[in-house]
């Protein structure tokens, strides 16, 4: 046996035992927090459960007479928050306080967000955003991930989620991926295993329910669930080692719940197009069965095209339950929403869904409220939390951002950059622009993100009669989109250093021409632009390791 499966193994067995002393310690193990679960459970009508099984998505930043006619009517478990939701810090506060007015049959709801960091963030204000998945990785210190998810659980807390779908446990080992990227920690199992399993640890102790993603492991597809049924071709052995190992590390730290990947595994389930979220093999046999895993289960969202296109989204959320998942996640179609509930309604009345499985699913819910004090916690007043909020530290953010500053290459040592050197400089990140403006003799241009060919050829012209006389040129990237400015510049000035920075995926690098330095800073929100430029000059030092493989190494390129 492989010796990452005998840790995996190791893990689970020591959750299970501490979980059973725990379980015969107390009198029902299923009262927690002073909330007797069953008794809870005992006085919900059949709809009301139903409703406990439904993770929703709604539009609109204000409380109105739809938003609240359709919480009445759904009566679900919990909501999701994104975007459309979010305004400024105080409209938040009101929205939620005004959801939770909306509770169903005095069963808090879960109030849910996807803060991951990175490119997954929908709070901008006042909350602590991490760089990426990613730049943690490069990082490579657990306890560093920990402080960052409290201080991210602290400001979810205040504004009055109590639920973030995150950390991501995937593995980044498909350079080809076109969903997962940065949003990773790495592409080692461990590293990823032990730097999510102390990020949850830091969101739930602040009573923040951290939902780990995407079951049982997404990072080694090359198609997107929200358009495709991507299938994981690995043997069991492989995903052992590989994709399952995080969860299994975070399992045993205590991990309150999964979401489900809309993905196809032919050597768990003998099919190459059922997905994972329905099949009972993957989500009670291995998962509940063989990991030993009794926390909560959350599908995907039912919309996604992965799931969507053989099933159809109520079909889809009937079969996820009957094979072991407790929540079914339905974010923007009003009709999908209702045809989820109709179709659970009718599957429980017709006992298709039969009453055990149905309470088995709701009590799941209702022990993961009461596990992290829904019930018995009172929201601040909006003014008290609004004041807490402004007056929180995010130091832990520009630590994450210059820790995770990886030097690759260096080739002649063109690195660091100094003054009296002119520097020619473009990126898709002003900031950055802005910076080495400031610090050195720079002149630089700003390059648009989603960019067009025509607007292509027209920045590199730029950058070129920028550099013209130029003793360095630095191309900040956010894409692999922006490689064609960095061979334009390398065609017109086949002498002059180029210095790559990448704010996104470091793989980027295998598809460069041959450049002198490379720099990776696994995230392009401001602090990560700062610690970049500071490093590029040797303000900061770049301390970070590149957590994960590029074919070649850094000498890719390199010609």
């Amino acid at each position: 046996m492989p010796a990452v499966v005998v840790a995996l193994a190791a893990a689970v067995l020591v959750s299970s035992s501490a979980r059973a002393q725990a379980a015969t310690a107390a009198a029902n193990p299923w009262a927690d927090d002073g909330v007797d679960v069953d008794a809870v459970l005992s006085r919900l009508t059949p709809r009301e459960k139903v409703g406990q099984l439904l993770m929703l998505g709604f539009g609109g930043t204000r409380m109105d007479h739809t938003i609240a006619s359709f919480l009445d009517d759904m009566k679900p478990g919990g909501v999701a928050l994104f975007s459309r939701n979010i305004d400024a810090p105080e409209q938040t506060m009101a929205l939620i306080r005004q959801v939770r007015a909306h509770d169903p049959a005095g069963v808090p709801m879960f109030v849910s967000v996807d803060q991951e960091g990175g490119n997954v963030v929908r709070l901008k204000k006042h909350a602590t955003i991490l760089p990426s998945a990613m730049a943690l990785g490069a990082a490579g210190d657990a306890d560093l991930a920990r402080r960052l998810g409290q201080s991210l659980g602290r400001d979810l807390r205040l504004l009055g989620f109590n639920m973030n779908f995150a950390p991501v446990l995937d593995v980044a080992s498909n350079p080809n991926n076109p969903v997962i990227g940065i949003r990773a920690f790495s592409s080692n199992p461990k590293v990823v295993g032990d730097l999510g399993a102390a990020y949850a640890q830091g969101l739930q102790s602040e009573g923040v329910l951290a939902v780990a993603k995407h079951f049982p492991g997404h990072g080694d597809t090359d198609s997107d669930s929200h358009y495709h049924l991507p299938v994981l071709a690995h043997d069991r052995a492989r995903l052992d080692e590989v994709e399952l190992y995080p969860f299994g590390r975070a399992f045993a730290e205590g991990l309150d719940a999964i979401m489900t990947a809309h993905i196809a595994l032919p050597a768990l389930t003998d099919s190459g197009d059922l997905p994972a979220t329905v099949s009972e093999r993957v989500l009670t046999r291995l998962l509940r069965d063989e990991l030993g895993y009794d926390g909560l289960v959350i599908t995907d969202g039912l919309e996604m095209q992965g799931i969507v296109q053989r099933f159809g989204s109520g079909e889809a959320a009937v079969r996820a339950v009957l094979a072991g998942a407790d929540m079914v996640m339905v974010l923007w179609y009003p009709e999908k929403k209702r045809e989820v509930r109709d179709a659970l309604l009718e599957a429980v009345a017709s006992g298709r869904i039969p009453a055990w499985r149905l309470d088995q699913a709701v009590r799941r819910v209702l022990a993961a409220k009461a596990k992290r004090g829904l019930f018995t916690t009172e929201l601040l007043p909006i003014k008290s939390a609004l004041r807490e909020l402004e007056r929180a530290q995010r130091d832990v953010v520009p630590e994450v951002a210059r820790r995770a500053i990886t030097l690759v290459k260096n080739q002649g040592n063109v690195l660091p950059l100094r003054r009296g050197q002119v520097v020619a400089v473009a990126a898709t990140e002003p900031v950055f622009v802005e910076e080495l403006r400031r610090t050195l003799r720079a002149r630089g241009v700003v390059l648009p993100v989603g960019t067009t060919r025509e607007r292509i050829d027209a920045d590199a012209a730029r950058l070129i009669e920028l550099a013209a006389g130029a003793d360095v040129v630095v191309v900040g990237m956010q894409s692999a989109e922006h490689r064609a400015v960095v061979e334009r510049v390398r065609v017109a000035y086949p002498d002059v250093p180029i210095v790559v920075v990448s704010f996104g995926t470091p793989y980027v690098l295998a598809q460069l021409p041959r450049v002198e330095a490379y720099l990776c800073a696994f995230g392009w929100r401001d602090e990560s632009e700062r610690a970049a430029a500071a490093a590029l000059t040797a303000r900061v030092a770049g301390t970070g390791t590149l957590p994960v493989d590029l074919a070649g190494g850094p000498r890719l390129g390199a010609r």
